[in-house]
């Protein structure tokens, strides 16, 4: 019995260049939810909290 493995290619990690980047913590810093940004961004809150960090 042979088990073949999905030759599926993994999703390649996004980029945001720096525009992206300023836009996203604008809407944070005027958003009464942060987590209502991330979901406009389709982007997650952890990736939102860490560019609010740097």
């Amino acid at each position: 019995m042979s088990v073949e493995k999905s030759k599926k290619t993994p999703d390649k990690r996004r980029k945001y260049d720096d525009a992206f980047k300023a836009e996203a913590l604008r809407l944070a810093s005027e958003s009464r939810s942060t987590q209502a940004a991330t979901q406009q961004l389709s982007i997650s809150p952890k990736l939102l909290y860490r560019w609010q960090q740097a």
